[in-house]
């Protein structure tokens, strides 16, 4: 399987860049003492290469990209992304326009993870319309479709986006947004028996794995309701400052999952946007620095609480009280443009404060990389 991707993806990129109209080559490379992201700090290392290329037909636009990534105490985890797809933008006139998309996608890991391997549909439609010179209404709807290799991740869901900008003399913008999302679990049904076993899975990590299905058999829905809102501000030419916020609630149902994890740079079908309810504030300061340098300081706060989930002692026992996390996050990132490429040097630290003493965790997170962009023609 990883020989016939390699020769899938060297094909695509030497074959569809020769007539491409966008090209990108980028490399990551990232180092964490905590991949797991709970209270048994494991560290690793993940290098991560990625294409992008394209290819514009008037309106339409043809797009594929790849992303390997690979980690190196944990090799099992390894994945492999790959997603094509075209899009289409109609301008109805000079401040009115709609944009459609339709996304193919595929991820793949390696035998200890298979669990997580899907293919998808997405499809995205926006409109946008500028109300005045200084203001912009914005709306989009999100369908994506994820069929898991285990079948309990399997699910549909719905997402609809409508925000407000508006620009002021003074360098000021104001951004306030309102979102919606459900999302139906198309085969919550976990009858078998319960299974404990040893060296794969979510709680744990590598070490112990503890699979307490639930007896589900009907679809499940989850649905959720967010506010939020931005500002920013020019301090003269090199100086900008950002401020920002998120309220969600779950208006109603919950997860079929026992227990919810999020691993570093690793997607975990058990763990998005859907699995929690709370809020999040974010500040950040951007300088440009000497040799045209942009430079990103940022803190992030949010309290979670996760519908449906149990904190549990580090034995598995219940609590009788329903997981919260507090987190607080300090980011430092650096980054450099060049004609044709641009590097960038990141740190973030996180603190995760939770009532289930599993997820009560610290952890560093180092990343840097190369972003190489070729243009040739068309829209960029």
């Amino acid at each position: 399987m990883r020989r016939l991707i390699v020769y899938i993806s060297a094909f695509l990129i030497v074959n569809t860049a020769l007539m491409a109209n966008t090209f990108s080559l980028s490399f990551d490379q990232n180092m964490t003492d905590n991949v797991f992201q709970n209270r048994y700090s494991e560290r690793d290392q993940l290098s991560s290469l990625s294409f992008y290329l394209d290819k514009d037909f008037s309106k339409v636009s043809l797009f594929t990209e790849g992303n390997f990534a690979y980690l190196y105490d944990n090799p099992s985890l390894s994945y492999y992304v790959h997603d094509a797809g075209l899009d289409y933008l109609h301008a109805v006139n000079e401040k009115t326009a709609f944009y459609f998309s339709v996304i193919g996608q595929g991820a793949f890991y390696r035998s200890d993870y298979t669990d997580f391997n899907y293919l998808s549909l997405h499809f995205l439609g926006a409109f946008k319309t500028y109300l005045s010179p200084t203001s912009i209404l914005k709306s989009n709807y999100a369908f994506e479709y994820k069929s898991f290799s285990y079948s309990l991740f399997d699910f549909v869901s719905h997402a609809l986006d409508v925000s407000f900008d508006t620009y002021f003399q003074t360098r000021t913008t104001i951004k306030a947004e309102l979102s919606w999302g459900h999302k139906y679990y198309l085969h919550p049904d976990s009858s078998q028996e319960e299974v404990i076993e040893e060296g794969q899975g979510f709680r744990g990590g590598r070490d112990s794995y503890i699979y307490m299905p639930r007896a589900i058999y009907e679809g499940k829905a989850v649905q959720i309701f967010s506010v939020g809102g931005l500002i920013a501000q020019g301090l003269g030419s090199k100086i900008g400052l950002s401020l920002s916020g998120m309220k969600q609630w779950t208006l109603s149902g919950e997860n079929p999952f026992t227990s919810v994890e999020e691993f570093y740079v690793v997607e975990n079908p058990s763990y998005d946007r859907f699995s929690w309810e709370g809020f999040q504030a974010s500040g950040q300061l951007t300088i440009l620095v000497p040799w045209n340098i942009e430079l990103k300081m940022g803190y992030t706060r949010s309290e979670k609480e996760f519908p449906g989930i149990e904190s549990m002692d580090l034995e598995g026992n219940p609590l009788g009280v329903i997981r919260q996390d507090m987190r607080d996050m300090f980011e430092v990132r650096a980054e450099k443009d060049f004609p044709s490429f641009s590097v960038f040097l990141s740190y973030f630290y996180v603190n995760n404060r939770s009532n289930d003493p599993f997820f009560d965790w610290q952890g560093n997170f180092f990343s840097t990389g190369l972003e190489w962009n070729v243009f040739f023609g068309g829209k960029k």
